[in-house]
C-alpha cells in the first residue's frame, strides 16, 4: 500500500464517520424537536382547559354553546368565539405539525378523534359557518370531509342525564 493510498484510504473512513455522527444528531435533533412540539401543543391544551376549570361559567358557557350556538346570548357568542377560535387554532396548529410529520401517527389519531368529534356538535356546527373562513383552507378541508362519528362526543349536562330512578342513561 501506497502513502497516498494510505491517506486515501484514511480520509474516505473519516468521511463515513462523520455522516454517521451527522445522521445521528440528526436523528436527535428530529426526537427533540417532536418533543418540543408535544410538549408545547400539552401547554396550550392545558391553558386551554384550565381557563375552562378556573371559571365554571366559563367551562358551562362553552358547554352550552357546543349544544347549541343560535340559542346563546349576545354577550355569550362573543365569549364562546374567542373560546372557539383558540381552540380551534391549536387544532389548526396540531393538525400542520401532523402533515409535517412532527407526530407520530398514534398521538395524531387520538387527537384528531377529539378533534373531529367536537367539530360535528350542533353548536360547533352552527358557529362554523360564520368562521370557516378564519382558518386555512386545508384544515377548513380536512375537517369538511371528515367523517361524522358515530358515537357524539358527550358534555357534562349529557353525562349527568338521569332517569326516573336516578340512574345515569347517557353512556
Amino acid at each position: 500500500m501506497t502513502l497516498e493510498t494510505g491517506i486515501s484510504l484514511l480520509t474516505s473512513i473519516g468521511v463515513i464517520i462523520s455522516v454517521i455522527f451527522l445522521a445521528i444528531e440528526i436523528k436527535k435533533n428530529t426526537q427533540a424537536v417532536r418533543s418540543n412540539f408535544y410538549d408545547s401543543f400539552a401547554n396550550s391544551n392545558r391553558e386551554f382547559l384550565n381557563q375552562l376549570i378556573a371559571n365554571n361559567d366559563l367551562g358551562k358557557l362553552f358547554e352550552k354553546g357546543t349544544k347549541s350556538w343560535k340559542t346563546l346570548e349576545e354577550d355569550d357568542k362573543r365569549t364562546s368565539n374567542y373560546m372557539y377560535i383558540q381552540l380551534f387554532r391549536i387544532w389548526e396548529n396540531l393538525y400542520y405539525q401532523n402533515k409535517m410529520k412532527v407526530l407520530e401517527p398514534w398521538l395524531w389519531q387520538s387527537n384528531k378523534n377529539t378533534i373531529v368529534s367536537y367539530f360535528y356538535l350542533n353548536g360547533i356546527q352552527e358557529w362554523w359557518q360564520f368562521r370557516r373562513q378564519s382558518f386555512s383552507k386545508e384544515f377548513v378541508d380536512f375537517l369538511e370531509k371528515s367523517e361524522k362519528p358515530t358515537n357524539e362526543i358527550k358534555v357534562i349536562e349529557d353525562l349527568l342525564a338521569t332517569d326516573k330512578e336516578g340512574k345515569i342513561t347517557a353512556n
